[in-house]
């Protein structure tokens, strides 16, 4: 019997391609002997609720589209225990460029029938599920008020959108201030700015968290103090351009439990899931993840925390043997 592979994606993935490239990964995978379907699916809110709900049906799980869909739809393939080939399709994708996940159809196909398979640690907050980072205060508030406007398609302009809500904020003297408790530890100060983040945040742009790993069984949490609108954005751009020092006033920590409180707003706990989702992965690319790592951390200074677990290591699909149950977020405690 043919294996039987699921595709979903939704509209508005990659400014309407995303659609594309799920059609032909399916074709291709048809010609390779795959029982493949492709679901779309007009907005995030109704892929959530099939997230939630979908019957065990196929036997791996194939999303498109950028970091929001990833998270959605892994979800899934964790309640389900089935293996998750994410693929990029947009701007930002910073889970997939972690491990070097393809966007064209044709490595797709190639990947499913010879990836590797990692356990990758997911977030969450709530009661939903996040793959990349959770952000509070002065980058969230740029990225909100970009995602609101018309963006468009083109990166260098996606790109200057958030340059110019950056420098529009300038005159808005409206700070958010963050209380911040890492793994029960209240941080001294106030905040302006708190990622928290399961991979390397905003990689090869703004390098918020250069050390974070999918795999280590923690977050990497990147704190800015409050300051003004002018300080914080003059911070921001220093690390950027990689100017020498950059980094002397950020507070870089790990953490597996973060307890966020914004502007005197009920607090939001974030916790990690180590080793939740079951992820296709291409050869090779966890080694050279751990090794990114590894020359961050020789020059980027973290505050110690708890003792890090083992990381995932790397088994082809058909000698990892998948978990006989996993916990959907909702029913953590």
């Amino acid at each position: 019997m043919a294996e039987r592979v699921h595709i979903v994606v939704t509209s508005g993935s990659g400014n309407g391609g995303g659609l594309a490239i799920a059609r032909d990964v399916r074709k291709r995978l048809e010609k390779e002997g795959y029982a493949a379907r492709v679901q779309m699916f007009r907005g995030l809110g109704e892929l959530v609720k099939w997230t939630r709900t979908a019957p065990a049906t196929f036997s791996h799980l194939v999303a498109v589209g950028g970091d929001a869909t990833m998270s959605a739809v892994a979800e899934a393939a964790i309640r389900l225990s089935v293996p998750f080939l994410p693929v990029p399709s947009g701007f930002g994708n910073l889970f997939t460029s972690a491990f070097e996940h393809p966007g064209e159809p044709e490595q797709v196909v190639e990947l499913l029938g010879r990836g590797d398979l990692v356990w990758s640690d997911v977030g969450v907050v709530g009661t939903e599920i996040f793959l990349s980072h959770q952000s509070y205060g002065y980058v969230a508030r740029i990225q909100e008020g970009v995602e609101q406007l018309h963006r468009p398609r083109q990166r260098y302009l996606r790109l200057l959108s958030y340059y110019r809500m950056a420098a529009t904020q300038l005159s808005d003297d409206r700070l958010d201030t963050i209380q911040l408790e890492i793994d029960g530890r209240a941080i001294p100060g106030k905040a302006g700015l708190v990622t928290i983040a399961n991979v390397e945040t905003y990689r090869g742009f703004l390098s918020l968290t250069p050390t974070a790993s999918p795999v280590d069984g923690v977050f990497d949490v990147c704190v800015i103090p409050s300051a003004t609108q002018a300080r914080m954005l003059a911070q921001l751009l220093k690390v950027v351009i990689d100017m020498p020092g950059c980094r002397d006033e950020i507070g870089l920590y790990r953490a597996r439990h973060v307890r966020v409180r914004v502007n005197r707003r009920r607090p939001e706990d974030v916790r990690v899931l180590p080793s939740a989702l079951p992820l296709l992965v291409p050869p090779g690319s966890l080694e050279r993840l751990k090794a990114r790592q590894a020359a961050a951390q020789a020059i980027t200074p973290v505050r110690p925390g708890p003792p890090e677990r083992a990381a995932s290591e790397p088994a082809p699909v058909s000698r990892r043997a998948r978990p006989a149950r996993s916990t959907p977020p909702g029913v953590v405690a």
